[in-house]
Formats: C-alpha cells, sequence, structure tokens
C-alpha cells in the first residue's frame, strides 16, 4: 500500500501528498462522503447538489497520489468540481498520479466539471479515468490541460505525461482513449498534428440517451472565441476537442461548450 513516502535517487525519505474522496449522491442528495489525507470536499447551497474538491497540499508533485471515486444513484443529478487549477509541478523522480472512477445508474446524471491542470516544465503526471454507466444515464466529462502559464513566461519544454479514459455503457466499452508524451514536451507540442504550437487544450466528453440532439447547439458555442474546436457524435456519445495559444484563451471558449451541455448555471468556483 501506498504510504505517502517515496525515496529519491539519493535514497532520502521524502513526504508525499495522498488523498481519497469518496461521493454517492442519491436522488434526495449526497447519501455517502468519504474524504482523507489532502482530499477535502465542499458542499455550496445549490440545487441540484454540487461538490467542490481541494487539494489542501496546493498541488500535484512527484509520487504524490489523488484518487476520487463518485457516484450517481438512480435519478440522482450532481455536479463535481475543483476550487481552483490543479497544478502540477517539476519532478525528477516518480509521476504524480491521478485516479478517477465515475458511476451513474439508470436515470442519473453526473458533470465532472474540474478546473484547468497546469502542467509546469519537468512534470510528471499519470491519470486515469474510468466511467461506468447505465443505458439512460448521461454523464458529461471535462478535462482541460495548459502546459506552462505564458503570461508568466513559462514554457513546458519536458516532462511526461500519461492520460487513459475508459468510458462504460452497460458494460460495453463506448469510448477509450489513450495520450501520452515524454522527454521533449515543446517539441511535441509544436507537432502540427499535436497541437500545433499551442499550449492549452480540453476535452469534453457527453455520453447521453440526447447527446446527438446537444451537438448543433454546441457547435454553436465553440464558432465564439480564440480557441479552435470540432466535436461529433454518435450512438449516444458526443466528443469535443478545444485547442488554444494559451489557458487564457481557452477558458471562455470552454465555458460556453460547458454551458451548451448542461441546463443548469455554471460551478459558481468557475466564475471567480
Amino acid at each position: 500500500m501506498f504510504d505517502g513516502i517515496s525515496r529519491s535517487d539519493a535514497g532520502v525519505a521524502l513526504e508525499r501528498a495522498v488523498g481519497r474522496a469518496r461521493l454517492r449522491f442519491g436522488a434526495r442528495g449526497l447519501a455517502e462522503l468519504h474524504q482523507a489525507g489532502a482530499l477535502k470536499v465542499r458542499f455550496p447551497r445549490v440545487e441540484p447538489p454540487e461538490a467542490v474538491l481541494v487539494n489542501t497540499a496546493g498541488g500535484l508533485a512527484g509520487a504524490d497520489r489523488l484518487a476520487f471515486d463518485i457516484s450517481a444513484d438512480a435519478g440522482a443529478r450532481a455536479t463535481v468540481t475543483t476550487a481552483a487549477c490543479e497544478k502540477v509541478y517539476r519532478s525528477d523522480d516518480h509521476a504524480a498520479e491521478l485516479s478517477v472512477a465515475l458511476r451513474v445508474a439508470r436515470g442519473g446524471r453526473l458533470d465532472w466539471l474540474p478546473q484547468e491542470t497546469i502542467f509546469f516544465d519537468r512534470a510528471r503526471l499519470t491519470r486515469r479515468i474510468d466511467a461506468e454507466l447505465a443505458s439512460d444515464a448521461s454523464l458529461l466529462l471535462v478535462e482541460a490541460m495548459i502546459f506552462g502559464r505564458t503570461e508568466r513566461g513559462e514554457r513546458v519544454r519536458s516532462g511526461a505525461f500519461r492520460d487513459s479514459w475508459r468510458i462504460r455503457r452497460d458494460g460495453r466499452l463506448v469510448l477509450a482513449e489513450e495520450s501520452r508524451g515524454e522527454g521533449a514536451i515543446a517539441e511535441l507540442l509544436d507537432r502540427a498534428c499535436v497541437l500545433d504550437g499551442a499550449c492549452a487544450a480540453a476535452t469534453l466528453v457527453y455520453v447521453a440517451p440526447d447527446a446527438g440532439a446537444r451537438l448543433d447547439s454546441l457547435r454553436r458555442a465553440l464558432i465564439e472565441g480564440e480557441a479552435d474546436g470540432g466535436a461529433s457524435a454518435r450512438d449516444g456519445v458526443l466528443a469535443a476537442r478545444l485547442v488554444a495559444r494559451d489557458g487564457f484563451r481557452l477558458r471562455p471558449c470552454l465555458l460556453a461548450a460547458i454551458a451548451a451541455l448542461r441546463d443548469q448555471p455554471l460551478p459558481k468556483v468557475w466564475m471567480c
């Protein structure tokens, strides 16, 4: 079991952040809550219920581990977001790890809307997202990555990341994604087939019975702003990509895209 201690190349014991959060939402609101270590959860007084995750460690470094287990029971509706952008700092040894498990029962809806992840030079990150849905359940999943804060003159020259997504509906795999980069990250991002020199990107996935009906409104939302984007839908799965020169230009386009896939206001922490 990971105990929050890792060792540097010199053999020195280093304390690492470990956090776990388990949330279960029922038809009447929060039904179960467990929080441990560096992860805390706060609940604004809004309906449908909204949970705000707080990483008290202030960011992620090598060998830090955060695990999220979020579920919505039959007929439940909930949104889970984060208090701020997550920062992944330089690491000279192991990768920080993020594990996300999402489950939505029949007739339920869950919106997983963490704010952007900021990836610093020489950072290392491994992220795994697994989602299980009933056939008539709905899931909105958004993840955005910013490679360096350009307004501060930061540039990600090297590092390592791996992103693995699996979404299943009634046990059938409906989306699988695998992304990875290691070493000269700047050169990778500069490739035309990757980000073509951009530093910010986002992926939105909406799995729901009305996914196809939302496609036109999402495409209209993507027209505005300074980000490039595209969206497609098939068999109840809608996926969209956004790419922008920096995080400042990405955010308004990302907010518009999220709003097109929701029938309620955006989480207040996104507007602070």
